[in-house]
């Protein structure tokens, strides 16, 4: 994807004046109860086929993380993703900037305007024209950044965001930070009290 003088000098603008911006609560696994008809949500999630450049190197930077020993918070939300990008004191919501830390290792365009909330990759796939509102998924890719909310409006205040890796195993699956307090690989509808919200698409 290729973005003009005109887009970035507004991107410039929006950022200077706050518009690209909060924290949101950690997700919960789905209920028992729930596993059947969250089943058939994964399941009917086809894989399509379609690939970016951008969205492998996303791809690649989650699975880095996944399997690195940085993983798991301490504390009251103290974690490694917060911590570098507004030092070791803060502690927080952290799946926005686990999202955000793997865009930045990616090189996505605009990584830095990402903020803390777990609706900020939605807020960026609406000023790019990148983002695909509602819980029907058809057309994603993997690198996408998934976000989940049940109620109000998700571009300005979201539940979660994790990162789309493709089909593991025939299963369409997410990266996730902040997911039961570490960094988790998780089914694309993994509960029924966080239903996605919508997918960002990446490069």
């Amino acid at each position: 994807m290729s973005f003009d003088g005109t887009r970035h000098r507004a991107l410039m603008a929006m950022a200077a004046a706050g518009v690209l911006t909060a924290l949101a609560p950690a997700p919960a696994l789905a209920d028992n109860g729930q596993t059947d008809s969250l089943a058939a949500l994964n399941a009917s999630v086809m894989d399509v086929g379609i690939r970016t450049a951008v969205g492998d190197r996303v791809v690649e930077a989650a699975y880095t993380e996944l399997n690195s020993d940085r993983t798991r918070e301490w504390g009251d939300e103290c974690n490694f993703y917060s911590a570098h990008f507004y030092g070791a004191g803060r502690c927080q919501y952290w799946c926005a900037d686990f999202v955000k830390f793997v865009w930045k290792n990616a090189g996505v365009y605009a990584w830095e305007h990402l903020d803390s909330e777990a609706g900020t990759t939605a807020r960026y796939g609406k000023f790019f024209g990148t983002w695909h509102p509602g819980r029907e998924v058809r057309g994603i890719y993997p690198g996408a950044a998934v976000t989940y909310n049940k109620d109000g409006d998700p571009l300005v205040d979201s539940d979660h965001v994790g990162v789309f890796v493709g089909w593991v195993d025939g299963a369409p699956k997410v990266i996730s930070g902040n997911f039961n307090d570490t960094v988790y690989k998780h089914n694309l509808n993994y509960s029924a009290n966080r239903p996605i919200a919508g997918w960002t698409g990446v490069g």
